[in-house]
């Protein structure tokens, strides 16, 4: 069997995709017979919003491309799927083709708001699990190298401008172990009316905290919806009592999350 040649444009564009932190998926033709109108080995790359290369063409191409983006939307995993062309697809050309989906994803962002023992613990367990993490603080003493030595990102600046600073999107891990619920309530009041739900919100405290929280972000004219959202008290319950175990609890919940398994 002759080898499918890749455009190296394909590797340059896939690369420029990691180096943006763009999720994408890259879908190879790993098997096909008779007449069907991919070959074996030939690649295509589909992002949200675009794609490169291709498998075929036609409806097979479409079915691809749309397969694709149901596994973005869905974080999923790798996939392998058989197209029998004619019955499945209604193409004439005859023929099947298998083509494996591989999701290239960036490594999960955490922002953590706060740097105190816990931020401290949390990032270094957040990142030994594959997160790329930000700490921020408004005391610079408490934000050092020394002390996070993890960190992709130290942002030393107010809290409610510290959000904006943060490049916090869809995908973003956001939590809050601030001095105490007042800050809490404007990072997450910033957070919320300027950019929106990231995919986890997590703030530490106290059953009593989350229930003077909530009540304060009505008052603050927060979406019903976006409140329940918002995981407090956060962490897998296991009885956690110092800084570490409470990372080790925070860290499963994250982990949980990213997987997509109900971690309470």
């Amino acid at each position: 069997m002759r080898s499918v040649r890749v455009d190296s444009e394909f590797w340059r564009l896939l690369a420029d995709s990691a180096g943006s932190r763009e999720p994408g998926v890259v879908i190879t033709v790993a098997k096909a017979s008779g007449s069907a109108p991919g070959k074996a080995g030939a690649k295509m790359l589909v992002t949200g919003d675009a794609q490169f290369g291709t498998v075929g063409g036609g409806r097979v191409e479409s079915a691809a491309i749309r397969h694709a983006r149901e596994l973005l939307a869905r974080h999923g995993g790798p996939d392998l799927v058989k197209y029998d062309v004619v019955q499945d697809l209604g193409m004439s050309c005859g023929g099947s083709m298998t083509l494996f989906y591989e999701p290239v994803t960036p490594p999960p962002r955490l922002v953590i708001f706060g740097a105190g023992h816990i931020a401290e613990s949390l990032c270094a367990m957040a990142a030994l699990a594959g997160f790329e993490v930000a700490v921020l603080e408004d005391r610079k003493d408490w934000l050092t190298a020394e002390r996070f030595p993890a960190a992709t990102r130290l942002i030393n600046a107010p809290l409610e401008e510290a959000v904006g600073l943060a490049e916090i999107d869809a995908a973003t891990f956001v939590t809050s172990v601030t001095q105490g619920h007042q800050f809490d309530r404007v990072v997450v009041r910033t957070l919320l009316t300027t950019v929106g739900m990231p995919r986890y919100l997590g703030i530490i405290g106290s059953r009593r905290k989350a229930e003077v929280l909530r009540g304060e972000f009505r008052e603050d004219g927060l979406a019903d919806a976006d409140i329940k959202a918002i995981r407090i008290p956060m962490g897998v319950s296991i009885g956690a009592v110092d800084p570490r175990e409470i990372a080790v609890s925070i860290t499963a919940e994250l982990v949980a999350v990213l997987r997509g398994v109900d971690g309470t």
